[in-house]
């Protein structure tokens, strides 16, 4: 406990990064095999006050996709090296990534030693946990019993939760049942066994719950009642070590104390669950990652590679007084070097004349029921392009476009168009708009960035149509995996943050498929902002909403995919 305390004190030890990204706290990396990559990054370094040795000449393989296997043995330990030796790890905030260095990671082809004894563990350990289940539901069979003893549970160890929690069900109806015929004073004593078998089962929080039940039963508010709150301080602790556990880098022992405290917080059942989770980070199936999102993980411990993992750079992680180190990574990439240095230009020259024009917001007119639909639904993104509407319409002089119907704008309908977000057009980018030079916009669909040089996906044809800033994703993203456009787009309107600050302010995920395309101190609004920091969503208003930390649940591994065909033919 001693050791996993000390792991857990350095961990948190480093101090939340500041907002106003400098030139001399970013660091580029170039492929050395390309003297296009060299190129880009020679110029964005002059043209922003870069240190020239700044720049990292990466060894790496040519092409789109760089093998897992190389970025864990070879890449990633290159560019740690390359930092420390410089002197440069604490300093550099910020990674930009140039022309032809890889776009994606590979998936992992196999698991590692240390997944595969943390597995094992797991899986003894989810061993045990049902057998104590069983023998729990034995003494509670026993309960008001006369007569023979029941035959013993016997559960295989890798029984489904659902089959347990029915035949605890099951157990503790027949023994109420045997109750109702007993004496006063020996269904008192069942009574006081029930609720200790509960506690083994549920935990504190099943004890809460059903302290709540009779609370509310009796129409008496909870603070009313003494052992309601005590439960309640009880259970926040208990949830407060759990969120420290789980800063921790995963293995064996780390697991132990996890479950050490699952077992008190949520029972037997609780416990199992959480090795159910567990053992979905061992699949092989969407290990893969864009090259960008990874990158952002440089300085982590290892962590698990399916799916993804919160960014904690995200402003619902404002209560923390220390993170894990992330670095924030954009790409200067086109489908041209001449393009890539257009777009450097361009954010130049409309961060000191200012940007203007107008905003393209494209809703599908989709209804949105926060008590049904669940973080990262279709609604709530339709929804957060109607409140951005309304919010810039309120509190700006911009002229906002909305479209809430389910047709997309099309070929004329935005002029002057300085920032865009808008859904869902498959790989298809429909030439709508008239991009104003330093215009941001961005579209939600799959894998719209899986190739930046070529093709009619929507990141590439902006670039080459003339946005200089967008972001999108490699592969299949899940909706949840975007940003929501209320908070980016109201974020970077304060002039405030730069575009790779605004981006990390409000990206859920790392170690996934998002990439953000542009000058990463790109900041259009710094000397003319359209919005105050009053004016942004409410739930970015904490008196410092932009210190590091992490969505509560930002989106599960069940958020909804965004498919191959628009919503409204799902």
């Amino acid at each position: 406990m001693r050791g996993i305390l000390a792991s857990l004190l350095a961990f948190l030890a480093a101090a939340p990064a500041a907002a106003g990204l400098k030139p001399d706290e970013i660091a580029v990396i170039a492929l050395a095999s390309s003297s296009a990559s060299r190129e880009v990054a020679e110029y964005y370094c002059q043209a922003r006050g870069i240190p020239a040795e700044h720049i990292m000449l990466l060894e790496a393989s040519p092409g789109t996709t760089l093998p897992r296997e190389e970025w864990n043995t070879q890449v990633r330990p290159a560019i740690r090296q390359w930092l420390a030796e410089r002197g440069l790890t604490d300093q550099i905030r910020c990674l930009v990534t140039c022309y032809d260095v890889p776009l994606n990671i590979g998936a992992q082809t196999k698991p590692s030693e240390a997944e595969e004894a943390r597995r094992a563990a797991l899986a003894e350990a989810r061993g045990r946990l049902v057998n104590r289940f069983g023998e729990l539901l034995d003494e509670l069979a026993e309960l008001g019993r006369t007569g023979a003893a029941v035959t013993p549970h016997a559960f295989a160890a890798d029984t489904p939760v659902a089959d347990l929690n029915a035949r605890f069900d099951a157990v503790l109806k027949s023994a109420q049942a045997r109750a109702q015929g007993l004496a006063a004073e020996q269904q008192r004593e069942i009574s006081q066994q029930f609720e200790q078998g509960i506690v083994l089962a549920g935990g504190n929080m099943a004890l809460l719950r059903l302290g709540r039940q009779q609370v509310e039963g009796t129409g008496r508010p909870p603070e009313q009642v003494p052992q309601i709150a005590l439960l309640h301080g009880r259970q926040e602790g208990l949830e407060l070590g759990l969120h420290a556990l789980g800063q921790l880098g995963a293995e064996p022992l780390r697991d132990a104390q996890m479950l050490f405290v699952l077992e008190r917080s949520h029972g037997l059942v609780g416990s199992i669950q959480w090795i159910d989770q567990q053992q979905q980070v061992f699949s092989l199936e969407e290990t893969h990652a864009s090259f960008d999102s990874e990158l952002s993980l440089l300085h982590w411990p290892d962590y698990p590679l399916y799916r993804w993992q919160p960014n904690l750079l995200h402003y619902t992680f404002r209560h923390r007084n220390g993170r894990p180190r992330t670095l924030m990574v954009s790409r200067l990439e086109a489908p041209s070097v001449e393009l890539v240095k257009g777009l450097i230009d361009a954010a130049i020259r409309a961060e000191r004349e200012g940007l203007s024009g107008k905003v393209y917001l494209d809703a599908r007119g989709m209804e949105f029921h926060p008590e049904r639909d669940g973080r990262g639904s279709y609604g709530e993104y339709d929804q957060s392009l109607r409140d951005l509407a309304a919010r810039l319409e309120a509190h700006t002089d911009l002229e906002v476009i909305l479209d809430n119907e389910p047709a997309l704008f099309q070929p004329g309908d935005c002029p002057g168009a300085a920032l865009y977000c808008g859904w869902y057009s498959l790989a298809k980018y429909v030439d709508a708009f008239e991009w104003e030079p330093g215009a941001v916009g961005y579209h939600m669909a799959s894998a719209e960035a899986r190739s930046l040089r070529e093709g009619n996906a929507w990141c590439a044809a902006m670039i080459r149509e003339g946005v200089a800033a967008t972001l999108g994703p490699t592969h299949e993203p899940y909706l949840g995996a975007f940003p929501l456009p209320d908070d980016f787009f109201s974020l970077l309107l304060t002039g405030e943050y730069t575009l790779v600050e605004t981006y990390y302010r409000t990206n859920p995920f790392n170690s996934w498929v998002m990439v953000l395309v542009g000058d990463p101190l790109y900041n259009p609004f710094k000397n003319a902002p359209k919005l105050s920091r009053r004016h942004l969503p409410e739930r970015m208003t904490d008196p410092d909403p932009l210190s590091p930390a992490a969505p509560a649940d930002p989106a599960t591994p069940g958020a909804p995919a965004v498919p191959g065909a628009p919503p409204s033919e799902q």
